[in-house]
């Protein structure tokens, strides 16, 4: 973004709310997860869910809102419904997704299939939004990345209420693979296709100002087939149509890596550049895949002597792989977006960025880390590092962001 432009998203308001309302609901995640990683409490099924939805729709699925907001918004300018549409639904999205977590917290299955349909509903309002806003602004990858994340996160969602249909006691022609089947479209298609819509858009501004290349469409549409084939795969239950994932979402990552590579090594790694958090996303992203590649091939293989299938994969790689996801990958690409959003308050603690990257960053590692090795003392030590610094990372851009800074136009270059 070049210094000192003053043009404004005309939905700064919006943008700003969301990232502010994100920020409030990651809080149930993150006070959860620190008491969680060290082993104070022991918390009950329900708790735990209500954690795991604080953090992936609450501070990750808003925050996407967010980007596509603001993303989405740039070269043609909203009309009509898209224009009127934004504000209601930026307030619907947060009351549900926050009643949708306190259902959660309760255990009350009637409450939260109430919370999924309401989630459900504005999920599809931002879905269609970004449909339509679509076919008037020019289909960059960045453009074409948080499309099919939205197509996704979509169809996440429905499966999501699906499931919640499930237990109640209705749709039982359904197999029981329907209930991993919710979580997989979400992990391995929506936040990557989204985590590498943000690292792309912002280590590299210019990508959204013109048309996707060929090579743009296939690191695109080659993960967004692999996250709806291994869904198809883990409802059946097929190690086959599973492992077809491999391929695909393998090549998808190398041509985003081939695309941006440049641009991750030439972020400004040691100042306290906002471009250092998305390079660090892009890096994260590349491992997350390789991870679950290696779990992928690993237990469709028999690799240790146990019959090839995919549920076999210990709880505690799952976390691992999950938490890489949600902080390394999503979070950073996230805090990013709101150090740029908080720009004109920067000068407020300055030295809280370099926490923010230094000790989220490390924190997360070392608790990935901790879970792979199976080891409670590695996890215990860097708990409360990653999620102290998140803490005060979340306080000051709160204390930023109430100066009422306009959002940036999101093609500027930085």
């Amino acid at each position: 973004m070049a210094k000192g432009d003053q043009i404004a998203s005309p939905f700064s308001d919006e943008v700003r709310l969301l990232l502010q309302a994100a920020m409030v609901i990651f809080l149930v995640t993150v006070v959860i997860g620190i008491l969680n990683g060290l082993d104070v409490i022991d918390f009950d099924r329900k708790t735990l869910m209500a954690h795991v939805h604080a953090g992936t729709l609450g501070w990750i699925t808003l925050g996407f809102f967010a980007a596509c907001l603001w993303l989405f918004s740039g070269g043609q300018p909203a009309e009509g419904w898209r224009a009127r549409s934004v504000r209601p639904l930026s307030w619907a999205a947060t009351g549900a997704i926050a009643f949708y977590v306190v259902a959660f917290y309760s255990g009350n299955l009637t409450a939260r299939l109430g919370g999924g349909i309401l989630t459900l509903t504005t999920i599809v309002g931002f879905f269609a939004w970004v449909v339509a806003q679509s076919r008037r602004v020019r289909l960059s990858t960045p453009h074409l990345a948080l499309l099919a994340a939205a197509t996704t996160l979509t169809i996440g969602a429905v499966l999501g209420v699906i499931i919640g249909v499930w237990l109640k006691g209705g749709l039982r022609f359904l197999p029981e693979e329907v209930l991993i089947s919710h979580p997989t479209p979400l992990v391995v298609g929506y936040l990557i296709l989204a985590g590498m819509a943000v690292s792309e858009w912002r280590l590299n501004p210019a990508s959204a100002q013109s048309p996707a290349s060929r090579a743009g469409w296939a690191q695109v549409m080659l993960p967004f087939i692999g996250g709806l084939v291994v869904t198809v795969g883990a409802m059946l239950n097929n190690q086959i149509i599973i492992g077809l994932y491999v391929p695909l979402e393998v090549t998808g990552v190398a041509i985003y890596v081939v695309r941006l590579r440049r641009h991750v090594m030439s972020a400004a790694w040691r100042a306290g550049s906002h471009e250092r958090l998305f390079a660090i996303s892009a890096l994260f992203l590349v491992a997350n895949v390789g991870l679950f590649t290696y779990l992928i091939i690993s237990y469709l293989s028999g690799a240790y002597g146990d019959p090839p299938d995919f549920t076999r994969i210990p709880v505690w790689l799952i976390f691992a792989q999950d938490h890489a996801m949600f902080i390394g990958v999503l979070s950073n690409g996230l805090f990013g977006l709101l150090h740029e959003v908080s720009q004109t308050r920067r000068g407020f603690s300055p030295w809280a960025d370099h926490v923010l990257f230094w000790g989220m960053n490390v924190g997360v590692v070392g608790f990935v880390v901790g879970l792979i090795m199976q080891e409670a003392i590695i996890k215990q030590v860097f708990t409360p590092i990653m999620g102290a610094s998140i803490l005060l990372a979340m306080f000051t851009y709160a204390v930023r962001l109430r100066t009422g800074a306009k959002v940036p136009t999101p093609t500027t270059a930085s």
